[in-house]
């Protein structure tokens, strides 16, 4: 059943997890424009230095040989009887930077050429932007973040300033 829960929420670019005792689902809100480029999403919380325990983020990025510049979407063709039929979407380039590499998966509950090539056209933007995984472990503050989410990340090892920190003390003077 879970499983069905997950395919029918990859519909819509989104994801199910257990949260509260119960099966949680959340889109993804990231926004790109009519030609396939990022708009930035108000983060809904800050980790800085200060709230993450020992102090430092851990950041790992994507092999280049793993980004996908080119995907072959499966979808169910209505004007062929519902038959599987295939579209191909590249970024030519992602192609000369990254090399040829081409990524297949299947639209579930697309029924479309059109919605199927906005499919690949969101994949290969996410393989564009999406390239660094930040790694930390937090406190309570991580209640504040659910998955999907957009969160931002001020480290002062990468800007090179202190940008926040935490009170020690205080009086009241």
């Amino acid at each position: 059943a879970y499983g069905v829960l997950q395919d029918l929420a990859s519909v819509f670019r989104g994801m199910s997890y257990w949260a509260s005792n119960t099966v949680q689902v959340t889109a993804d809100h990231g926004a790109l424009d009519d030609d396939g480029a990022h708009i930035p999403v108000d983060p809904v919380a800050v980790y800085t230095n200060a709230s993450v325990l020992e102090g430092s983020f851990t950041y790992e990025g994507s092999a280049l040989e793993t980004r996908a510049t080119s995907v072959m979407v499966r979808y169910m063709d209505m004007d062929n009887l519902g038959k599987p039929n295939f579209v191909v979407v590249e970024k030519p380039e992602l192609i000369s930077k990254y090399g040829f590499n081409r990524k297949q998966l299947i639209a579930f509950g697309t029924t479309s050429k059109w919605q199927a090539r906005r499919v690949g056209r969101w994949i290969l933007s996410m393989e564009e932007l999406a390239t660094e995984i930040v790694s930390f472990t937090t406190g309570l503050d991580g209640l504040l973040v659910r998955p999907g989410q957009v969160f931002a990340v001020a480290d002062e090892m990468r800007s090179g300033s202190k940008l926040s920190g935490r009170i020690a003390s205080g009086a009241s003077t």
